[in-house]
């Protein structure tokens, strides 16, 4: 990791889901770019892993275990970058627990909707709220959430994901037009990468190949293709952009 231009110099981000995959690859690329990073997970070990390549290359990294849309976590994970480095520019909404195929006749579907709906929404919205007042008083900064072109596809069997997929996006807008004149931007990235958690999908469900026609460009991402997307959205390159959803995934879905 050797810095490129410098574009997120002195600023502070957060990462949650850093430990592997997208949100590795989004910490990787900030620090790269210059800023100071926190990366959260579920697990401690990978986030340590990911941190000390980022400080072997030169950058500014600290882990943390939290769990996305625990409350406490949240305000954890803020608190830290508070009492660190006194502010915090970047938000990356990464982490969202996964549950598997299920049709929409299943009995407990709704607590598969629970499940997902805490970690995805629940943890963009707590930790929005958090960043929010300490963005004001800075004047402004850049919220990046995760959606999925799930929650457009409507795909069977993935109610409960699609769902709180598309409740990012709502709260994406609403944020973005709430905290536009605070100059806090929020947008939200579709991705699309061989991450550790969709292989094991596509593998596991043998929808390897039926996915991968879908994809325009005829090849699936790695995270390290969505990353200068995120790079763009916390950078100062992108601040006249708001309230967008923007496709990381190879012309798969296109709006």
């Amino acid at each position: 990791m050797s810095k490129t231009y410098n574009r997120l110099e002195g600023k502070v981000a957060i990462i949650t889901g850093a430990g592997q995959g997208i949100g590795a690859a989004i910490a990787q690329g900030y620090a790269a770019e210059g800023a100071k990073v926190i990366l959260t997970g579920r697990t401690f070990s990978k986030v340590e892993e990911i941190a000390g390549k980022i400080k072997s290359a030169g950058g500014e990294a600290i882990p943390l275990q939290a769990v996305a849309g625990e409350k406490a976590d949240s305000e954890k994970t803020v608190d830290l970058a508070i009492s660190e480095w006194g502010r915090v520019d970047i938000l990356v909404n990464n982490a969202h627990s996964f549950t598997d195929y299920l049709p929409l006749i299943e009995a407990n579907m709704e607590e598969n909707c629970k499940i997902d709906f805490q970690s995805a929404f629940f943890g963009s919205l707590q930790l929005m709220q958090l960043c929010h007042p300490h963005m004001v008083k800075q004047g402004g900064g850049s919220i990046i959430n995760m959606g999925s072109s799930f929650g457009i596809r409507c795909e069977p069997g993935f109610l409960a994901y699609a769902a709180s997929k598309e409740a990012i996006r709502a709260l994406t807008k609403t944020g973005a037009r709430e905290w536009g004149r605070d100059n806090i931007r929020v947008n939200t990235i579709l991705p699309a990468a061989l991450s550790p958690k969709a292989k094991w999908y596509l593998e596991d469900s043998g929808t390897y190949d039926q996915e991968l026609a879908k994809v325009a460009m005829g090849r699936f991402g790695t995270p390290e293709d969505i990353a200068p997307t995120a790079i763009f959205l916390a950078s100062d390159e992108s601040n006249f952009v708001t309230g967008q959803t923007i496709c990381a995934e190879g012309g798969a879905t296109m709006l």
